[in-house]
């Protein structure tokens, strides 16, 4: 997935992106210089005069990077933060269906709660205690989907952690 220019991981190592400070990227290029045999990161000049071949050897030490990281006990921040963006991007896919489905959820809990709370005491005492309690149980659930798929679940809750993964898939040049 790209933000406005590219993969986060593409985008913080860049030198012209500020999210991590010019010195770290120092520390990562020299880091991944060491690590990757006959690739050169990318100077400022070189970024600026030539900015698809500097992407495509930010691409290359990313795609270093995933493999050396493979190992989840080793690499358990990464991997956290991978199956974290994988899954805020998989919630953002079915973002709409999640938003019918709990609008449909509460909205037929309401037709089969509200004739019992409307007619007097006798139809709710004649309804099981449990049934009540169940029907508002599930739809205040479904009502707290259609909050979260409407005001938690977006674009920017995807980005953050994106970049997360990003920012931690990087520190792994802070290594050895």
């Amino acid at each position: 997935m790209t933000f406005g220019g590219g993969a986060p991981t593409t985008l913080i190592i860049r030198h012209t992106d500020e999210l991590l400070d010019k010195y770290t990227k120092v520390r990562y290029h020299y880091w991944l210089e060491r690590k990757i045999t006959d690739l050169k990161m990318p100077s400022l000049e070189n970024e600026t005069n030539d900015p698809k071949d500097a992407d495509h050897k930010y691409r290359s030490a990313t795609n270093f990077l995933r493999e050396f990281t493979r190992d989840k006990k080793k690499f358990a921040t990464i991997y956290n933060d991978n199956v974290a963006y994988g899954f805020s991007r998989n919630l953002l896919s079915i973002r709409s269906f999640g938003l019918l489905v709990s609008t449909l959820s509460a909205v037929i809990n309401a037709y089969f709660l509200l004739p019992l709370l409307e007619t007097g005491t006798d139809r709710i005492l004649d309804a099981s205690m449990n049934s009540l309690f169940l029907g508002f149980s599930a739809g205040a659930t479904a009502i707290f989907f259609m909050f979260v798929f409407l005001f938690v679940v977006n674009d920017d809750f995807v980005k953050e952690r994106a970049f997360r993964y990003a920012k931690s898939l990087f520190e792994t040049c802070e290594i050895e």
